[in-house]
């Protein structure tokens, strides 16, 4: 299922807005993405004339349960994720890994739908300022296929890419990401790193290259395992990098060790401006495009926005792997505000003093290493019940049940006694329900 597919699909249900009037690209667009979505989650917005540009985009696709569920093929992703993880034995990642293994090998096209634009510059593709201090346009929504120097092993991330001039952007790859360790290999060997920027084809993929899945992982592969299709796969233009046929753009160029560039502002989740001054410069090889191209955006901000959803998803996958590495865990919940911090509550079995234990591994070697925040609470809380965990936290809180590891912290709200519980007398509850036509009259 392409973009294309996936609007009709929608427009099917009746969940495609299409917008008509010329906008711009220039903050308008993204104000009324905001718009959109704080109506419940609103409609997928394809806006059919983008004001300077021959292209139509699209957004907000991911901005509903129901989209979301259309996009993944299923009401119940979990446990498709949980029949997949299941049918192998080993760690979460050695399960993943095995999944992806028996996964048909990729199948090449030498006709892929988007043709090479010899004079066409990033500047002809259209970007967006989504804040009043963005200085620069960005793409929002560019899943970036790179390809390590010495294994040979491709990555796909999705990373913010702003537009610098007509050849040159800066991608927002960070050290610990997969197209970070790439940069790193490329850069001890000295050789320059090919990358490609695509917008559109499948719109799950940008939450494979969201998903904190083991570093190696193929996501084509892996796209394969949990949706049961072909992936239509195809060379690019100037580099040598496996990208979507069916995608609306690809973009292609290469990173050069140690040419960095100033990123920014940008603003991003936090709420806030951020910038980045030894951001990865990108330098364009080749554009390429299909008939009638559709670029598809995502508004980044403050919450609540669509990728919210992305989140939940993501969330879903954490679930299943860490019920498998660490029974003790029972549930886990990621509050929508701070999805992309990691910020994580824990509901967990008894663990005595191994509670230590259990946050030291979490933060070494689990999809939540990267966590600012958890929290660790007894199996009667209700973790969707953020007043109940809250009042727990605080009235367990002291200086011996944190724990601290750089920037990151991890609180044990754990160890309340079930006994000294307050709770209902349970005949007198019987009792009141007995009598409650009494009490009424």
């Amino acid at each position: 299922m392409d973009l294309r597919a996936c609007l009709k699909l929608f427009a099917e249900n009746g969940n495609l807005h299409r917008i008509k009037a010329r906008v711009s690209t220039d903050l308008e667009l993204a104000a009324l993405c905001r718009d959109e979505f704080s109506r419940g989650g609103g409609a997928a917005l394809l806006f059919e004339q983008l004001l300077g540009f021959r292209f139509r985009g699209a957004a907000n696709l991911f901005g509903s349960e129901t989209r979301m569920a259309q996009i993944l093929r299923s009401r119940c992703f979990a446990d498709k994720l949980l029949t997949v993880l299941n049918a192998e034995q080993g760690t979460a990642a050695e399960r993943l890994g095995k999944a992806v293994e028996l996964s048909s090998p990729r199948k090449m096209t030498q006709h892929p739908l988007w043709r090479a634009q010899e004079d066409a510059t990033l500047l002809d593709l259209p970007a967006v300022r989504s804040w009043p201090q963005e200085k620069q346009p960005y793409f929002t929504m560019p899943l970036v296929v790179s390809r390590c120097s010495l294994t040979g092993v491709q990555n796909l991330g999705l990373y913010r890419v702003q537009i610098l001039d007509g050849h040159r952007a800066a991608i927002n790859l960070r050290p610990n990401s997969g197209a970070g360790e790439h940069l790193a290999v490329a850069e001890k060997r000295r050789v320059k790193l090919p990358v490609a920027l695509v917008f559109g084809g499948d719109p799950a993929l940008p939450w494979l290259a969201s998903a904190p899945l083991p570093s190696g992982c193929d996501e084509y592969r892996l796209f394969q395992t949990l949706f049961d299709e072909e992936l239509p796969l195809a060379n690019g233009c100037s580099q040598d990098l496996c990208v979507p046929a069916d995608a609306e753009f690809v973009v292609e160029g290469v990173i050069s060790p140690g040419l960095t560039c100033r990123e920014g502002p940008f603003g991003n989740h936090t709420g806030s401006y951020v910038s980045r001054s030894d951001c990865p410069l990108f330098e364009m090889t080749s554009i390429a495009w299909r008939e009638q191209a559709i670029m598809p955006f995502t508004v980044v901000g403050p919450p609540p926005s669509e990728n919210i959803y992305l989140a939940r998803t993501t969330e879903s996958l954490i679930r299943v792997m860490l019920k498998i590495d660490f029974p003790e865990i029972v549930d886990i919940k990621i509050p929508d505000s701070t999805a992309f911090h990691g910020a994580t509550l824990l509901k967990v079995a008894p663990l005595g003093q191994k509670k230590s234990r259990l946050i030291d591994m979490l933060w070494h070697n689990s999809p939540l290493q990267k966590a600012k925040l958890l929290v660790l609470f007894d199996e009667d809380i209700e973790l969707d019940n953020y007043a109940q965990a809250w009042w727990r936290l605080v009235n367990q809180l002291d200086g011996s049940r944190i724990y601290r590891q750089g920037g990151q912290v991890a609180i044990d709200a754990t160890g309340v006694d079930p006994q000294r519980l307050v709770v209902e007398d349970g005949t007198t509850t019987e009792l009141i329900n007995r009598r409650r036509q009494e009490y009424d009259g």
